[in-house]
């Protein structure tokens, strides 16, 4: 307990001041680390329980079958930095699958960030360029619909045949998932405007384009941001499911031959890794947007 010296005329009073503490609400970790245990331990009992087939592979991986199968991101890194390649006889060690995972992380994040970029300003272009324009509503309105239908995994094959194992194969299919996903919700928004603030504003004697510009953008503002991060898994699987595809690097391609031979364990690890960098993305991408739209609130 602090006191303040308040001169009141020429008489001085002490005045306590209380203490005040600001105590952190730790429940919220506390829960996450009791759920994150539980789930390990039913991650760890399912391993026990369901076993292994009749050719000896456990059809659900353990905790440490998902450690050690973590060895091989070492076989997908080019070589450098002490770590050479795999392919040429080298074993496989924590250092390079430490360099591969990263190597490969950063390949299809890189792959994300450029398609989900291109794919969020084509859909939301699109969509404000269709919610202003009849003439552009009547010419694109239904061929947009109709690839909104058109399923994700049945138009990997014609990008692969268009575009062949190039980046730019991979770049395109990820921004047409977005694209699509945005587009629609963007139109749909736009729609969702009360017309009373478009009629209050042109009462005033704003132009088309002041409305435009000053009611209709902010409003749809808070519905673009949560269809922006709906969009983060969808431009992820676009990824993944792109990286089959003639590449390389990626972790889709490493999951892909994991399939392949039927290796839980290196799919269990892939998987883990894949969801860390896509939920850092969508926690990044969050943050930013609550800066931008901080207005909104």
């Amino acid at each position: 307990m602090t006191t303040t010296l308040l001169t009141v005329g020429r008489t001085r009073v002490h005045v306590p001041k209380p203490n005040v503490r600001l105590h952190r609400d730790r429940s919220g970790l506390l829960w996450a680390a009791a759920s994150l245990a539980l789930i390990l331990t039913l991650w760890q009992l399912a391993s026990v329980l369901i076993g292994e087939d009749e050719s000896g592979m456990r059809l659900v991986p353990g905790i440490a079958d998902v450690a050690s199968a973590s060895l091989v991101f070492a076989d997908y890194w080019p070589g450098g930095f002490g770590a050479d390649q795999t392919v040429n006889g080298a074993e496989r060690t924590p250092w390079g699958a430490a360099l591969g995972l990263v190597y490969n992380a950063a390949v299809s994040l890189l792959r994300f960030s450029v398609g989900f970029l291109l794919g969020a300003i084509a859909g939301i272009g699109a969509g404000l360029l269709v919610s202003w324009s009849r003439v552009a509503r009547r010419t694109v309105s239904f061929p947009a619909h109709f690839l909104r239908m058109m399923p994700l995994l049945a138009m990997l094959p014609l990008f692969g045949l268009w575009f062949g194992s190039s980046e730019v194969g991979t770049y395109m299919f990820t921004a047409f998932a977005v694209a699509v996903l945005l587009f629609v919700l963007t139109v749909a928004a736009v729609n969702n405007v009360p017309r009373i603030y478009s009629e209050s504003a042109t009462s005033l004697g704003a132009s088309r384009t002041r409305i435009y510009m000053s009611v209709i953008v902010p409003s749809i503002t808070p519905q673009l941001k949560v269809g922006v991060l709906l969009a983060v898994p969808f431009a992820w699987s676009a990824v993944l499911a792109a990286e089959v595809i003639g590449k390389q690097y990626g972790l889709g391609r490493i999951m892909n031959f994991a399939l392949l031979y039927a290796a839980t364990d290196i799919v269990a690890v892939t998987a883990l890794v894949v969801v860390i960098v896509a939920g850092g993305t969508h926690l990044l991408l969050a943050k930013g947007l609550n800066h931008l739209t901080r207005w909104v609130d």
